[in-house]
């Protein structure tokens, strides 16, 4: 394989998403929201939590893409229109990323309310049936608690003028959110989880398993099972990964370009290894999961790459 061919299929690779069960239950759950709105008119709100890394961006993206635009006549079509919120994640902020992702010329311009007027025009002209909103929790993040409530005041105001299904994206804290107001809160379903699972959970190696393998045939060069079995393997990934999807890529795409420059036929053990120390430099020995010295356990104490993300 010449170089450009490896790029295409590591960048192929990289496009990759997994649906796994939790992603395949939101995704359900957000297909039954948008026929329920369609056909009756009645709007569930949805929230969708999960670790960074997770896949909730993945999944945000690939729900839209069931729903692509529509180029009819001088009029664009936006069944699904997917907006990140900006990391200053104020009233203003917010309302001119979902105008620029609309299309209009000019979404600095107006008073906040001239521009929540605007969106909800444009979202009738586009026909747009669902709103996503990804890392929504920086519209919590965003300054004291007087600041938070205006912020999810607004955002109250515009879930009840577009008359369409929101669904926000955003690491756990984003229920925080709900909290600061209570209206807001009644908007929206019970949070759904996008997780891989525990440790503890029956099944929570079979489910993992079932997502290396997914990926499996993207690779452009394989995993050896030389010397180590799947179950050993799946567990070694999980600690390296903290068994979001995220990592997962992130590891095997630094293995494969390790595996690639070496001229190597697979990627194994040793390859992992080196390819862990990438993503955290201290993770040698005893604290790298490819090494024969590996402690499995998760590596979320102070210092480690995954400390403090279980409660943040």
């Amino acid at each position: 394989m010449d170089k450009g061919e490896f790029y295409n299929a590591l960048q192929a690779f990289d496009n990759e998403y997994v649906n796994f069960s939790a992603f395949g239950k939101i995704i359900a759950e957000m297909e039954s929201i948008l026929d329920l709105s369609r056909n009756t008119g009645i709007v569930k709100n949805l929230l969708v939590t999960g670790e960074s890394g997770c896949g909730k961006t993945s999944l945000a993206r690939a729900f839209q893409m069931r729903y692509p635009k529509a180029r009819i006549a001088e009029q664009t079509i936006t069944p699904v229109l997917l907006v990140e919120v900006p990391s200053l994640g104020t009233v203003g902020a917010v309302a001119q990323a979902i105008l620029r992702a609309l299309g209009d010329p000019y979404p600095e311009k107006g008073r906040v309310a001239d521009q929540t007027a605007r969106i909800d025009i444009l979202i009738r002209s586009c026909k747009t049936e669902m709103l996503i909103l990804d890392e929504a929790q920086h519209i919590y993040d965003r300054g004291q608690r007087k600041t938070q409530y205006a912020t999810a005041d607004w955002l109250k105001t515009l879930v009840n003028a577009i008359e369409i299904p929101v669904v926000l994206f955003g690491i756990p804290r984003l229920e925080n959110l709900l909290e600061v107001n209570v209206q807001l809160r009644r908007r929206f379903a019970a949070p759904m989880e996008l997780s891989i699972g525990n440790p503890g959970d029956i099944g929570f190696l079979n489910t993992n398993f079932d997502v290396i393998n997914a990926l499996a045939p993207a690779l452009p060069i394989p995993l050896s099972l030389k010397k180590i079995t799947p179950d050993d393997l799946t567990r070694r990934i999980y600690f390296a990964t903290d068994g979001r999807v995220g990592y997962l890529k992130r590891l095997l795409s630094i293995a494969l370009q390790a595996a690639w420059e070496n001229d190597d036929t697979e990627i194994n053990l040793d390859t992992l290894e080196d390819a862990f120390t990438h993503i955290w430099r201290e993770g040698v020995g005893s604290l790298n999961p490819f090494s024969r010295d590996f402690v499995y356990r998760r590596l979320d104490r102070a210092g480690e790459p995954f400390a403090g993300d279980r409660t943040a």
